[in-house]
Protein backbone atom coordinates (compact mmCIF):
# COMPACT_ATOMS: atom_id res chain seq x y z
CA UNK A 1 0.00 0.00 0.00
CA UNK A 2 1.63 3.45 -0.93
CA UNK A 3 1.90 5.72 1.71
CA UNK A 4 -0.30 8.28 0.94
CA UNK A 5 -3.02 6.16 0.75
CA UNK A 6 -1.93 4.72 3.95
CA UNK A 7 -2.21 8.07 5.41
CA UNK A 8 -5.52 8.97 4.43
CA UNK A 9 -6.93 5.53 5.81
CA UNK A 10 -4.92 6.77 8.87
CA UNK A 11 -6.57 10.36 9.07
CA UNK A 12 -10.32 8.10 8.75
CA UNK A 13 -9.54 6.06 11.70
CA UNK A 14 -8.41 9.01 13.50
CA UNK A 15 -11.52 11.17 13.05
CA UNK A 16 -13.81 8.09 14.08
CA UNK A 17 -11.22 7.78 17.23
CA UNK A 18 -12.06 11.68 17.71
CA UNK A 19 -16.18 11.27 17.09
CA UNK A 20 -15.80 8.52 19.62
CA UNK A 21 -15.58 10.76 22.17
CA UNK A 22 -18.77 13.04 20.78
CA UNK A 23 -20.64 10.02 21.33
CA UNK A 24 -20.31 8.67 17.68
CA UNK A 25 -20.48 4.98 17.59
CA UNK A 26 -18.04 2.81 14.69
CA UNK A 27 -20.61 1.37 13.17
CA UNK A 28 -22.21 4.49 12.72
CA UNK A 29 -18.74 6.43 11.38
CA UNK A 30 -17.56 3.95 9.09
CA UNK A 31 -21.14 2.76 7.91
CA UNK A 32 -21.53 6.72 6.63
CA UNK A 33 -20.63 8.11 3.96
CA UNK A 34 -17.03 10.12 3.66
CA UNK A 35 -18.85 13.09 2.45
CA UNK A 36 -21.88 13.10 4.80
CA UNK A 37 -18.98 13.00 7.62
CA UNK A 38 -16.48 16.16 6.27
CA UNK A 39 -19.74 18.41 5.51
CA UNK A 40 -20.94 16.99 9.41
CA UNK A 41 -17.60 17.85 10.31
CA UNK A 42 -17.06 21.53 8.44
CA UNK A 43 -20.61 22.41 9.81
CA UNK A 44 -20.40 26.16 12.00
CA UNK A 45 -22.31 27.18 14.63
CA UNK A 46 -25.06 29.51 14.20
CA UNK A 47 -22.77 32.10 15.85
CA UNK A 48 -20.30 31.49 13.08
CA UNK A 49 -21.84 31.13 10.04
CA UNK A 50 -21.87 34.40 7.36
CA UNK A 51 -24.32 37.17 8.04
CA UNK A 52 -27.56 37.50 5.64
CA UNK A 53 -26.95 40.85 3.84
CA UNK A 54 -30.67 42.09 5.41
CA UNK A 55 -29.95 41.01 8.63
CA UNK A 56 -26.67 42.84 8.66
CA UNK A 57 -27.59 45.88 7.42
CA UNK A 58 -31.48 45.43 10.59
CA UNK A 59 -28.61 45.28 12.52
CA UNK A 60 -27.05 48.37 11.99
CA UNK A 61 -30.28 50.82 12.85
Amino acid sequence: MNRQLQEMIDDIDYTAQQMIQYGVLPGDYYNSSFSDMQTALAAKAPKDRPMDAGEFARSLI
